[in-house]
């Protein structure tokens, strides 16, 4: 628990169907207040010496004592860890939602590159370059790319849709991004050129097991390069997205940049 009890604030740990406490040792202390049990009622309860009962309520107690007492104080209590530390430590272990995949299918077709990909993803890929293909230096072909990248390397996976556009190596990019509209490379290479549809919603994305993992703690957004304005629409009647238009779409002002925007609820 001394452990616990040092990294246990910086990743938000607590346990849930306890009592309310800064930290686990405070709340078991308040379960067994609350309860009306002494130190060693409850030490008799769960099977642990006295001594070791006062040392889970100052927190330097081991897991294995912890355990045993919860299951007197509370059998149903389980940890909490928020999603925002889950993604802090596996944050690039990240498959694009099933559904996600199949509003990218029916509205711009088959995926003939994924960039960025993993043979355990739900992506249906033609071709898929992986960590060791390397999608940020080899050379992208087909006619659509999707791209769910690495968000630890956001930065220079955005710069390389860019360049594979100005190079058309692909027909159409389409990728999936957290919003993050104040970047340099977002304000200079993707704003006015690429179509932006900024999703109403958090998503939940899959890790490496294909379990769904809590929703993500920050907007997303999906920019999309070469993609006919029907089916940027039809993307976004599905998704409820609202829609920044490259600079050959519908003009509105807004904060003294002309920019396309037209929002959309799903129908």
């Amino acid at each position: 628990m001394s452990t616990l009890a040092k990294v246990g604030p910086q990743i938000g740990f607590r346990i849930i169907g306890l009592a309310n406490g800064d930290n686990p040792a405070a709340q078991v202390q308040a379960a067994r207040r609350r309860r009306k049990m002494t130190q060693q009622d409850a030490a008799f309860r769960a099977g642990v010496s006295v001594p070791t009962m006062r040392a889970v309520e100052r927190g330097t107690a081991s897991m294995a004592a912890l355990t045993s007492v919860l299951t007197v104080l509370s059998p149903k209590a389980r940890e909490a860890i928020p999603a925002q530390a889950h993604w802090q430590v596996k944050r690039d272990v990240r498959f694009t939602p099933p559904e996600v995949v199949e509003w990218v299918l029916a509205s711009f077709g088959p995926i003939a590159l994924d960039p960025a990909g993993d043979p355990r993803c739900f992506v249906p890929a033609e071709r898929v370059l992986t960590q060791a293909d390397d999608g940020l230096a080899t050379l992208w072909s087909g006619r659509m790319a999707f791209v769910n990248p690495p968000f630890s390397d956001l930065t220079r996976w955005i710069g390389r849709c860019c360049d594979a556009w100005d190079r058309q190596e692909v027909e159409m990019i389409v990728g999936l991004f957290p919003a993050r509209t104040e970047t340099t490379t977002f304000r200079e290479r993707v704003f006015g050129i690429a179509d932006v549809l900024l999703m109403p919603r958090r998503l939940s994305f899959y890790d490496e097991h294909r379990t769904k993992m809590a929703p993500a703690p920050f907007a997303l957004m999906v920019c999309v390069w070469g993609a006919e304005r029907d089916r940027v629409l039809d993307f976004a009647a599905r998704t409820g997205a609202l829609v920044l238009w490259a600079t050959d779409g519908a003009k509105t002002k807004v904060g003294g940049l002309d920019c396309g925007m037209e929002p959309l609820c799903a129908a």
